[in-house]
């Protein structure tokens, strides 16, 4: 009877072992990825100085940014066991009286896993209201990160996108905090003022007697991102930015937005639940299910092997 219950203890353990092996170093792999069908809405508010270009004139105002993000499962790149998933993002800005400030499209193509940019997919775009009015014909270097940190987010520096300059730059991690009693990881991204755009104004905006000058639009941002490292979420966004205007003598002339936007409570009610849902999901599967069933297994292994020893013992004994 011993040895049988030895036998049976030995299998449980070696089952429980590989079992938590999978689970590990082959389930989470394959279960760590963004699924195609995405849907969000993130809404950011904050006081900030706008130029409105029909009036020539700066007014203080509050701003709403709402940025709408959605999975394009039409594109052929976009396959159910694919690596690839296609992100439609829209992004308006309007002020405290409704008014249109600044809208924007972006199409991109990213890695299910890492989040980062790829190239190779078609129909990448970035317009905006004073952009291309054919942005799929207008080809865009796609790179770095977009909306969303890696899985298993580190302690390190990212590169990250930045739609207005059409680039990457650094996001630099800057410690660990606390939000809604979640630990998030906080990234720093700081743009320095950087020529983006050359553009017709009257020269009364950079201080110009002539009727109409070409002048430089220069664009700077701190962006900082409060990400959940398991899920990659960003839970909280912040950016303080600044577009002026440089007239051909490198002097600045009018402040065209000087803003601080952060993402509103709701916002970030509703992304830290998502993401501690997601945690929760991928912790259990990488860390709390392997640590659970390796321990059990090789508990029961342990228990075998002695059960099966004593056996031997007094059989010999007998």
């Amino acid at each position: 009877m011993r040895r049988v219950a030895s036998l049976v203890l030995v299998g449980l353990g070696i089952f429980s072992l590989a079992l938590g092996a999978v689970l590990r170093f082959y389930a989470y792999p394959e279960l760590a990825v963004v699924p195609l069908d995405q849907k969000t809405e993130s809404v950011a508010e904050g006081d900030a100085k706008v130029f409105y270009p029909n009036e020539l004139v700066v007014r203080d105002t509050r701003l709403t940014a709402t940025r709408k993000v959605e999975s394009n499962l039409t594109a052929a790149e976009a396959k159910v066991d694919g690596d690839v998933m296609v992100w439609d993002q829209g992004l308006v800005v309007t002020d405290s009286k409704n008014q249109l400030v600044s809208a924007m499209k972006h199409r991109v193509c990213l890695d299910r896993r890492t989040n980062m940019a790829l190239q190779e997919c078609s129909q990448q775009y970035v317009t905006d209201t004073e952009g291309d009015p054919t942005p799929a014909d207008k080809a865009v270097h796609q790179e770095g990160l977009n909306y969303k940190f890696p899985f298993d987010t580190q302690q390190q520096d990212y590169e990250y996108f930045d739609a207005t300059l059409r680039k990457a730059s650094t996001a630099r991690f800057e410690g660990t905090e606390e939000l809604n009693g979640v630990e998030v990881y906080k990234f720093v991204q700081k743009i320095p003022s950087t020529k983006f755009r050359d553009q017709e104004v009257p020269g009364q905006l950079i201080g110009s007697d002539e009727a109409s000058v070409t002048a430089a639009r220069h664009y700077q941002n701190t962006r900082t991102m409060w990400v959940e490292p398991v899920s990659g979420i960003i839970v909280k966004g912040q950016e303080k930015q600044r577009q002026v205007l440089v007239g051909p003598d490198g002097k600045e002339g009018t402040v065209l937005l000087d803003a601080t936007l952060t993402f509103n409570d709701k916002t970030v009610e509703e992304s830290t639940r998502n993401a501690v849902e997601a945690r929760d999901k991928l912790t259990l599967i990488s860390t709390t299910g392997p640590v659970v069933l390796l321990s059990v297994g090789l508990v029961l292994l342990l228990a075998g092997i002695v059960l099966g020893f004593l056996g031997r013992r007094a059989r010999h004994a007998a």
